[in-house]
């Protein structure tokens, strides 16, 4: 049953990007009241698949994490713009790559002496495109976005992992979620009969003030039926300019067809939500986006107004977390980290060599437990290697996702975006997770009864967590060996939390727990 948040689109892949927000900042300027930069749609389509693979190339020569060889990405690039049509072949020599068709030479071009040369390469390679179009009907009838997307899908995946190309209509997504934008403020679901049902209102959206409430089927919006739309569609259409009125054409209880009229306001999508359980403040973190510190904070406010004294602690529950923006690791770090390394970043842009530092003044000191699993990633790993290092929340769950690098996003021409990998993430002890990942404190599937969990088997993992920080540069079969010793998971169970509830029970066992994984903790190096 695919579920989409209008406000909070899932992320599609399990090594969702860490966006360092103040490049994304710099790359989409917020000029309207939307909070995006506005252009001509007409003339992003019309841009040129040479214009937007120039650009691409010029960028990962200046910023990705290692020092490209063009040469071979180039000819790769070439194969993805033109797999539409077969009759064409890119011939590679050692000075010049001679283009043909149904093996007759076309035109050739000199090689740039440096296949380190980003702007170089892409000037060659926009010089091919042209002439390729020029000589294939084929490529001629294609759509230029087709054309763009294969060169860049097919440039990325030679670069690493996490870097890859979102066209425009992802993009655009993406931008939604990072930043906020237009919309009503709700989540809606498509059941097994086709229904588009809302499931969530989020709270001070145009919807909730208008009355739509959980549980209404949309019917309509704006007049237009949506019962045979995808859901993409049927999000598209909810969206649109902050202040734009929208009608919600809804079937109630399965009799009641409503029209309820409002206006998109901008709408930034939750990430946090709490729930009180027992004396402990149980926040779920879901995501990092520009609105999740303020959230945090917030639901902080409410843990201590609703539970006063009495409230023993926080349970900051991190799971299938995918991380988000760069700017926001740092700060909700600092929200319990007064002073000090938060985390450091290393790449081969003397921009991305940086230490990231609290210069909170306002930490909260309570006592807090962090849970993980094996999708959280990024962001999330970031706040848990901070909070685990600096020994200030004992970490409960399995081994996380272990996607240890960051990526800047730079928007295209075309209205796409190059997310790219640009730095790798260290964690205050100095030890990467990448590939690796955050090991936790206690590892919940070696807990068997959770009342009788005791400092001694605590104290037991000790070790384990101080070779896993003291890990530098680890073979592939080390990190495998390594995260066999509490493997990573999906799931989310209950037990996470009965544990969690249970070192902040007792101050003791919870002060057992958080030193074994400190940095004053830590071994040598290796």
């Amino acid at each position: 049953m695919p579920v989409i948040r209008f406000l909070n689109i899932a992320l599609s892949h399990a090594t969702a990007s860490l966006l360092a927000a103040s490049l994304v900042a710099s790359c989409v300027p917020s000029n309207d009241g939307s909070g995006f930069a506005t252009r001509n749609p007409a003339a992003a389509a019309d841009v040129s698949v040479e214009r937007v693979v120039l650009q691409a190339y010029r960028s990962i020569g200046d910023r990705h994490l290692n020092e490209p060889d063009f040469r071979r990405m180039s000819q790769e690039t070439y194969k993805g713009f033109a797999s539409a049509d077969p009759a064409l072949s890119l011939e590679p020599g050692d000075r010049s790559f001679t283009l043909l068709r149904d093996g007759h030479q076309v035109v050739s071009r000199p090689t740039p002496s440096d296949p380190t040369d980003g702007r170089a390469w892409g000037g060659m390679l926009a010089e091919l495109f042209a002439a390729s179009i020029d000589a294939s009907p084929v490529l001629q009838q294609t759509e230029r976005g087709a054309l763009i997307k294969g060169a860049m899908v097919a440039t990325t995946r030679q670069l690493d992992k996490n870097s890859r190309y979102a066209d425009p209509d992802e993009a655009k997504d993406n931008r939604f979620q990072r930043d906020g934008g237009g919309g009503i403020g709700i989540t809606v679901e498509r059941t097994d009969d086709r229904r588009v049902l809302i499931r969530a209102v989020q709270d001070g959206s145009p919807s909730a003030k208008a009355g739509v409430t959980v549980g209404d089927q949309i019917v309509a919006v704006d007049g237009e039926v949506m019962l045979d739309k995808t859901l993409s569609d049927v999000v598209h259409k909810l969206r649109g300019n902050v202040g734009q009125p929208v009608t919600l054409t809804v079937l109630r209880g399965g009799s009641q067809e409503l029209a309820i009229e409002m206006r998109r306001s901008r709408i930034i999508p939750t990430t946090v939500t709490y729930e009180r359980t027992g004396n402990v403040a149980l926040i779920h973190l879901t995501g990092f986006n520009s609105a999740t510190t303020d959230s945090l904070t917030h639901a902080l406010d409410r843990a201590r107004l609703e539970i006063g004294r009495d409230l023993q602690g926080v349970i900051l529950d991190m799971r299938s977390n995918r991380g988000g923006l760069l700017d926001q690791a740092q700060s909700v770090s600092e929200v319990f980290i007064g002073d000090g390394v938060i985390f450091s970043t290393q790449g081969r842009h003397p921009d991305s060599q940086r230490t990231y530092k609290s210069g909170s003044r306002k930490a909260t000191e309570l006592p807090m437990v962090v849970l993980v699993n094996g999708n959280s990633a990024s962001a999330a790993e970031i706040v848990a290697a901070a909070l685990q290092d600096r020994g200030r929340a004992a970490v409960v769950g399995t081994t996380s996702y272990g996607k240890g690098t960051v990526q800047t996003v730079i928007r295209l021409p075309n209205e796409g975006e190059l997310v790219l990998t640009w730095s790798r993430l260290l964690a205050p002890s100095g030890y990467t997770w990448n590939e690796q990942g955050v090991m936790p404190n206690i590892c919940t599937a070696k807990v068997g009864d959770v009342g009788q969990l005791a400092p001694a088997s605590v104290d037991a993992n000790k070790a384990l967590l101080q070779r896993w920080h003291a890990e530098r540069n680890p073979s592939h079969q080390e990190v495998i060996n390594l995260r066999k010793i509490c493997p990573p998971g999906d799931e989310s169970p209950e037990r996470d939390v009965d544990i969690a509830a249970r070192l902040l029970r007792d101050p003791t066992l919870y002060a057992h727990a958080v030193r074994t994984g400190s940095i004053e903790q830590a071994a040598v190096p290796r």
